[in-house]
């Protein structure tokens, strides 16, 4: 009877509301508004610049391999920063004027990147990522016309050495030729130099074909030679537990909890006020019985509408309900004693030391960045963040993964452990303090 009268007061009917609003809403609000990365990244302007001719055929390779929808071509580089400063274009890719330049050279050849940090993190990374995909490309590409270059060195310099000698002994025939036609009488000499003439022209028409076919030989032969260097090393990416596209897909798990824990940070407040009520009706130690008691209802009601909401939105298979809903029943569950310790030492004003104790589990919970790249303070405050083991428990459910057990054994221990934090300051606060907003005014 005591239970009933407690869970149907304010402070248990409002928690619950709060569970369902902040779990279903911020999960919605968060994972439809994250869908847009990275899958339109391609929506994002970016600009080439080159400032001379001898750079088109490059610039207009990196312009058709730009996994971009909008990709604006110019000379004018101060420009194109000055839009890269306003944010009107998110990558500037700057191909130097004597590049092709150094490169037939065999000198250092640079090409340009230029990126606005003062932007997104993901839309940062996503232009790093393309700066460097680019430029290793643009890099391969010009190792193999050096080493094609050098490969067709040594054989070009002989044809023209052969080409050069042909030449000479041609003149030297011409030459041989034009004293026999003066030797000749007056009335043959103009039809035989116009002999000459016509066998001159077709010996260099001769030469200089030989000359284009010796050296389109030779680029073939390089060219053939360089084929398996070309496509010696084949990339495979192997993937496994494949998440679908969308920063919103690899964020979810992160969400998921931030979103049942905000829920307990408030329900845990709502809760506190029926059980100082109670506890002057029934006792203390009875009323955080009942308190306890309709955490668990809250947990499994609240935590069973707000996975069946992430499965819908995700498209999991329903098959994942009920292990989300046993991994979100235990977080909400254990979140709310978790919350529940520092308002019953200090009263509500706790939850001012709640909303900080939240902000570093955002960290330590391991949602966005792994636990290995933590400092030392983050990487202790990991073990008591009942965020963490829910957010690996559903990375490992949502997406796939070593078994939950170990996760649910450490979210179960943790919660024993403040259960009974919270009981021992029960025992030994003869009144709970109840702030009475009023008098602050």
């Amino acid at each position: 009877m005591n239970l009933k009268k407690f869970i149907t007061s304010r402070g248990p009917i409002l928690a619950l509301v709060v569970a369902l609003l902040y779990g279903i809403f911020i999960f919605a609000v968060y994972y439809t508004g994250y869908h847009a990365m990275p899958t339109n990244m391609d929506k994002l302007p970016v600009t080439v610049v080159s400032s001379n001719k001898q750079n088109s055929k490059l610039t207009s390779q990196i312009t058709k391999s730009l996994p971009f929808d909008t990709v604006k071509t110019t000379s004018d580089l101060s420009k194109a920063k000055k839009n890269l400063n306003n944010r009107k274009t998110y990558l500037v890719i700057h191909v130097p004027s004597n590049f092709s330049k150094n490169v037939k050279a065999n000198q250092p050849a640079k090409l340009n990147f230029y990126i606005n940090e003062s932007n997104q993190t993901s839309v940062v990374s996503g232009m790093k990522s393309v700066a460097n995909t680019i430029g290793s490309s643009v890099s391969q590409q010009v190792i193999l016309k050096k080493g094609e270059a050098m490969l067709t060195k040594e054989p070009l310099m002989k044809l023209q050495t052969q080409l050069k000698k042909q030449e000479t002994l041609l003149k030297q025939k011409a030459a041989q030729e034009k004293q026999t036609i003066q030797a000749s009488p007056a009335s043959s000499r103009a039809q035989l130099a116009a002999k000459l003439q016509q066998e001159t022209v077709s010996e260099k028409a001769k030469i200089t074909n030989a000359a284009t076919e010796g050296q389109q030989k030779i680029q073939q032969k390089a060219s053939a030679a360089y084929a398996p260097v070309k496509n010696s090393v084949m990339v495979n990416i192997h993937t496994t537990n494949k998440v679908s596209t969308g920063l919103n897909n690899s964020m979810a798990p992160f969400i998921s909890n931030l979103a049942i824990y905000l829920g307990s940070l408030i329900g845990a407040l709502l809760l506190y006020g029926s059980f100082v009520k109670f506890s002057k009706l029934v006792g203390k130690y009875r009323s955080f019985a009942l308190m306890e008691m309709s955490m668990v209802i809250l947990a499994a009601l609240g935590s069973l509408f707000v996975s069946a909401t992430i499965v819908g939105m995700m498209g999991l298979a329903w098959s994942k309900l009920w292990s989300l809903w046993l991994i979100h029943g235990l977080l909400l569950f254990g979140s709310y004693n978790f919350n529940e310790m520092l308002v019953l030492a200090m009263g509500q004003i706790g939850t001012a030391l709640n909303i900080l104790l939240t902000m570093i589990q955002v960290v330590a919970g391991a949602g966005m960045v792994p636990v290995a790249t933590m400092n030392s303070f983050f990487k202790a405050s990991h073990y008591v963040s009942p965020m963490f083991y829910g957010i690996q428990a559903d990375f490992n459910t949502m997406f796939g993964g070593s078994a939950i057990t170990g996760t649910l054994v450490g979210l179960g221990l943790l919660t024993i452990a403040v259960f009974l934090i919270d009981l021992i300051i029960v025992a030994l606060r003869k009144h709970q303090p109840m702030l009475q907003f009023e008098q602050l005014s």
